[in-house]
């Protein structure tokens, strides 16, 4: 009897031994996996960003990007300066002092609500945008970003449209796009 107990502890021993080499191969085998997963989507993020940096309508439209907000603040800050309103017939006519004041002041408090609203909203999407990251969105993400790399010049030729707005477009419909699904789904 207690040779019996004895084999049996042994064979107990031997195989939590078992078992933890087993779980030590297993846990090996699944890192070098991730490692050798993680080597090849860098591979494929860093040929996507050389194809963007490589498509010339891309470039543009990331200097427009940049330009344009930057033109228009340019041209508000003159015409802070200078007041005028256009009077209908393509002549320029300045406000008088105090009422320039006020057109000022009104100017700047309209420019700053504006940029509070639209500093809200992009942090809300990005909020949701955080929740909801999984996957699919990785997919979602990388394939605009590739298809707007490869199909940049030929989107331009046929859209008047900026290749980072359309990417950004992109994903934002296809959260909104989950989150109605979700929302449907879980109501039926």
């Amino acid at each position: 009897m207690e040779q019996a107990e004895a084999k049996a502890r042994n064979e107990k021993k031997r195989a939590e031994v078992e078992i933890r080499k087993a779980k030590k191969e297993v846990k090996a085998r699944t890192e070098s996996m991730k490692s050798v997963e993680y080597f090849w989507g860098m591979g494929y993020i860093t040929v996507v960003l050389f194809a963007i940096i490589q498509n010339g309508a891309f470039q543009n439209d990331f200097i427009d990007f940049f330009r344009i907000p930057f033109v228009w603040y340019m041209l508000f800050c003159d015409w802070l300066i200078y007041p005028t309103y256009d009077n209908g017939f393509n002549q320029k006519i300045a406000y008088t002092g105090g009422e320039a004041w006020v057109i000022r002041i009104l100017a700047i408090v309209a420019v700053l609500f504006i940029l509070v609203v639209v500093t809200a909203i992009i942090v809300e999407v990005i909020k949701r945008y955080k929740k909801m990251w999984d996957e699919i969105l990785q997919m979602f993400l990388l394939g605009s970003l590739s298809g707007i790399a490869v199909l940049g010049d030929v989107i331009r030729e046929h859209l008047p449209v900026n290749l980072i707005l359309l990417f950004v477009f992109i994903n934002v419909g296809i959260m909104i796009l989950r989150m109605y699904i979700r929302k449907k789904l879980d109501y039926m």
